[in-house]
């Protein structure tokens, strides 16, 4: 696999992660990767606040992330290369294949307004 063709799957998927994550906390008043973030100058505690009308700005934390990666390509039948994590392949009728194969570290990070109460939000 090539290096160009590895960084772009990863950061693919980290997006589509992103995305998926987003959408399924709609209903709450969670935030991944949220807009208008004023940041920390002291990174020690928090990364930044969410710039709201509210006198009480949400707390915008970091989630890092630090993965490995294996990616591989089948040699028996050429299928795609596949990037996958923490999981290990096995061929028809629970056989190894053949693969030419090498692992990976990812580091990331993304901010996250975690859920907070209605009456935090309300400033009641």
């Amino acid at each position: 696999m090539e290096l160009k063709d590895f960084v772009q799957e990863s950061l693919v998927q980290i997006v589509r992660g992103i995305e998926s994550a987003s959408k399924s906390l709609e209903d709450t008043n969670a935030h991944i990767n949220p807009k208008n973030i004023y940041v920390n100058s002291d990174s020690r505690q928090n990364y930044g606040r969410l710039n709201t009308a509210r006198e009480c700005n949400p707390v915008v934390e970091l989630v890092e992330f630090d993965v490995a990666v294996h990616a591989s390509e089948n040699t028996e039948s050429k299928d795609k290369i596949a990037i996958s994590v923490g999981s290990i392949g096995i061929g028809e009728g629970g056989r190894l294949q053949g693969s030419n194969s090498s692992e990976s570290r990812i580091k990331f990070k993304i901010p996250v307004v975690f859920p907070t109460s209605n009456k935090a939000l309300t400033n009641t």
